[in-house]
C-alpha cells in the first residue's frame, strides 16, 4: 500500500522510463502510450485498503476507449518491462457439457517496479535506500554515533537523506544512553 505521493512518483517514473527507452524515429518507448494509460488506470483503481486489482481486459478497453487487442498488448509490454504482474484465475464450470471443466475469470494484477524505477521513485520521494538505512542502523547499534566528533562526520555527509538518518540515529542513541552526569537530572 502506498500514498498519493508515491502514486504520483511511480507514474512520473514510468513516463520517464518510456521516454528513456524510446528509440530515434519511433513513436513510443518500451511501454507505449496505451501502456502508460493502462498503468495510470491501475494506479487509480487499486483498492485503497486491500490493494485488490482485478479488472477484465474488455472492461479496461471500454473505459479507455481502446481495442481489446491494444489493451492486451499494453499489458504484455507492462509485464515485460516489470511494472505489473498477474495471476490467471479460473473457476469450475457447473455443467461441463462443452468439454471444459474450468472457465477463465478476470486476472489478478499486481503493481511492481523494475529496480531502475525503484531508485527513481526513491529519489523523487527523497527516501534513503535500504543500504543507507542498514548502515545507519549498524552504526547506531555499534555506538559509533555517540562520539564527540560525530557532528563533524555528519556535517561532511553530502547526501541530505543519509545526513538526516545519521542525525536521527545519533539523537535516539543519545536519548537511550545519556552521559553519566545527566542521569540524575533526567530522573529527578
Amino acid at each position: 500500500m502506498f500514498g498519493r505521493e508515491e502514486h504520483n512518483a511511480r507514474m512520473r517514473a514510468a513516463e520517464q522510463f518510456d521516454r528513456d527507452t524510446k528509440l530515434p524515429g519511433k513513436r513510443n518507448g518500451a511501454l507505449g502510450y496505451i501502456g502508460i494509460e493502462v498503468l495510470r488506470m491501475f494506479l487509480r483503481l487499486r483498492g485503497r485498503k486491500g490493494g485488490r486489482l482485478d479488472p477484465t481486459i474488455g472492461w479496461i478497453g471500454r473505459q479507455l476507449k481502446r481495442a481489446r487487442s491494444a489493451v492486451a498488448d499494453a499489458l504484455r509490454r507492462l509485464k515485460e518491462a516489470g511494472f505489473i504482474d498477474w495471476d490467471r484465475r479460473t473457476r469450475p464450470v457447473d455443467d461441463p457439457t462443452s468439454g471444459q471443466y474450468v472457465e477463465q475469470i478476470s486476472s489478478a494484477y499486481y503493481l511492481v517496479q523494475p529496480p531502475s524505477v525503484v531508485q527513481a521513485v526513491r529519489r523523487m520521494l527523497r527516501r534513503p535506500t535500504e543500504a543507507v538505512r542498514r548502515i545507519a542502523a549498524q552504526l547506531a547499534r555499534d555506538g559509533k554515533l555517540a562520539a564527540s566528533d560525530v557532528s563533524e562526520i555528519i556535517g561532511d555527509v553530502k547526501d541530505p537523506a543519509l545526513r538526516a538518518i545519521l542525525e536521527e540515529a545519533r539523537s535516539s542513541f543519545q536519548s537511550a544512553n545519556p552521559p553519566s552526569g545527566q542521569t540524575s537530572a533526567l530522573q529527578g
